[in-house]
C-alpha cells in the first residue's frame, strides 16, 4: 500500500522530470589555453580547437550566460537541447591569443571571470583592459571573479561572520563598479574563486542578485541551483573523449539543495541526501569520491551517499551519475567538499 508520503514524492518527481525533461545545458569552464602552464588548470590549443570542432560538428547550440539565464527567467521552456557555454577564469592573456581568435572565427559567445586586480600586471600573464575591451566587442561576456582571487570561504578565526560577510560584498562590488568603469557594462554573474563557497557568502551574492558559478561537474537544472556547476576542462579533464560524454550530460530532475561544503578536521565521511536531485530511489545511481566508488542508500529519509573512506584534506567532490531515458546521455551532478587538516588548518594550493 502506497503512503500519502511515497505519492506526495511520486508526483513531485513526475512534475520535476516533465519540467526539467528538455533541460541540457552544460557550461565549460577553462583557465590556460597553453602547453606551458601548470597542467590542472590547462588546456592545450591543439585540445581546445578539438573540443570546439566537436560542438560544431554535433550540432551544439553555444550559448551566452545571459542569454541562457534570461530566457529561464522569462520561463522560456524551448531551449535548445544540447546548449553549451564557454567560460574562463582568472583573465590569462592565452585566453586572447589561442582562445579568441578560434571563437571569434566562428561567432560564438564566452565568458572571461575577471578578477580585476590581475588586470593589466606586468609580465604579461594576464590580460590588458584593452583586450578585455576588444573581446567585449566581439561579442564576450566579461564578469565578475573579485578583485584578487581570494579564499574568500574561509572565515578567519579572528573575525565576526558579519564582519567577514560585509568584507567580502564590498570585495565584490568593487570589483564589479571596477568592470563597469572599464567596459562600461558587465553582467551580474560571479564565478568563485577556486570554486570554494560558504552558504552565508552565497546567500548574499543571490541577495545581490548575482549569479553564482561554481567549479564543480554537471549540466545546469532548471530553476538553476545556488551554485552553478561547470566542467572543468583543464588537465586530465581536457580528454576529447570524456568531454563528449560530458557535453551531452543532461541535469537531473530535481534542483540540487544548498549545502555547506567546509569539513572540519573531525568531519571526514561527509554525508549528504540527495533526494533533491529528483529521484525516486537509488537504482542505477553511479557514485564516486576520492577514494573511488560510492554506493548510494535509499532509506525512508531519502537516498543517502557517504565516502567508503575518509577524505584527505583539500577540496574533493563526490559525483553522481545516472543513466537517461536517452541512449548514451547521462544525468550528472556533483556535490563539493572543502576538507580541512586535522587540526582545522587550511590546505594549501599545489
Amino acid at each position: 500500500m502506497i503512503t500519502t508520503d511515497r505519492f506526495l514524492l511520486v508526483l513531485v518527481f513526475l512534475f520535476t522530470l516533465l519540467h526539467n525533461s528538455a533541460h541540457a545545458l552544460v557550461i565549460l569552464q577553462y583557465h590556460h589555453i597553453a602547453d606551458d602552464t601548470p597542467f590542472s588548470t590547462s588546456t592545450k590549443p591543439e585540445v581546445f580547437a578539438a573540443h570546439l570542432e566537436h560542438l560544431a560538428q554535433s550540432g551544439f547550440n553555444i550559448v551566452s550566460l545571459s542569454e541562457h539565464f534570461s530566457q529561464q527567467n522569462e520561463g522560456d521552456a524551448s531551449a535548445n537541447a544540447l546548449e553549451v557555454a564557454i567560460t574562463f577564469d582568472d583573465a590569462y592573456r592565452s585566453i586572447f591569443t589561442e582562445a579568441f581568435p578560434l571563437l571569434r572565427a566562428r561567432g560564438w559567445p564566452f565568458t572571461i571571470f575577471v578578477a580585476t586586480d590581475l588586470v593589466g600586471r606586468p609580465g604579461g600573464r594576464y590580460l590588458a583592459w584593452d583586450e578585455l575591451k576588444a573581446m567585449k566587442a566581439a561579442g564576450a561576456e566579461i564578469a565578475n571573479h573579485s578583485t584578487g582571487h581570494q579564499h574568500w570561504a574561509r572565515k578567519p578565526v579572528n573575525k565576526s561572520l558579519q564582519a567577514w560577510s560585509d568584507e567580502f560584498l564590498q570585495d565584490t562590488l568593487r570589483a564589479q563598479e571596477t568592470l563597469e568603469t572599464h567596459l562600461d557594462f558587465a553582467p551580474k554573474h560571479y564565478a568563485l574563486p577556486y570554486g570554494e563557497y560558504h552558504p552565508l557568502l552565497v546567500n548574499q551574492l543571490q541577495a545581490a542578485n548575482f549569479l553564482v558559478f561554481g567549479q564543480h561537474s554537471g549540466a545546469v537544472s532548471r530553476p538553476a541551483p545556488l551554485v552553478i556547476p561547470r566542467f572543468p576542462m583543464g588537465g586530465p579533464y581536457a580528454d576529447l573523449g570524456s568531454f563528449k560524454t560530458k557535453v551531452l550530460t543532461r541535469a537531473f530532475p530535481g534542483v540540487p539543495a544548498l549545502h555547506n561544503p567546509i569539513l572540519t578536521g573531525l568531519e571526514t565521511k561527509p554525508m549528504i541526501n540527495a533526494t533533491a536531485l529528483g529521484l525516486l530511489n537509488a537504482r542505477g545511481l553511479n557514485c564516486f569520491g576520492p577514494n573511488g566508488a560510492i554506493t548510494p542508500e535509499s532509506k525512508h529519509s531519502g537516498i543517502l551517499i557517504q565516502a567508503n573512506a575518509p577524505l584527505p584534506a583539500g577540496r574533493a567532490r563526490y559525483n553522481c551519475t545516472q543513466m537517461s531515458d536517452q541512449p548514451g546521455r547521462f544525468y550528472w551532478h556533483s556535490y563539493f567538499w572543502m576538507k580541512q587538516h586535522s587540526d582545522n588548518t587550511w590546505y594549501a594550493e599545489p
